[in-house]
């Protein structure tokens, strides 16, 4: 009977790891790709000659304000 009871602790705790795991691949992705696009957004304002304004109200959910003011 403990057998079972150990190999069932064991598949539970694998399958946290791998959601673990799954989390944090899904979190560090969206997080890189947000910064890609933050990026493009500050050089185009740049290239076209205006002025950055970025807020960047929640590092968590990744929520932001941007705008390119002419100069």
């Amino acid at each position: 009977m403990s057998i079972f009871k150990k190999k069932d602790l064991k598949g539970i705790l694998w399958l946290f790891v791998i959601a673990l795991f799954g989390v944090s691949f899904i979190t560090h992705t969206y997080s890189y790709f947000n910064t890609k696009e933050i990026n493009l957004l500050i050089t185009g304002c740049y290239e076209n000659g205006g002025e950055v304004i970025l807020e960047i109200r929640n590092n968590l959910t990744s929520n932001y304000s941007f705008e390119c003011k002419p100069k």
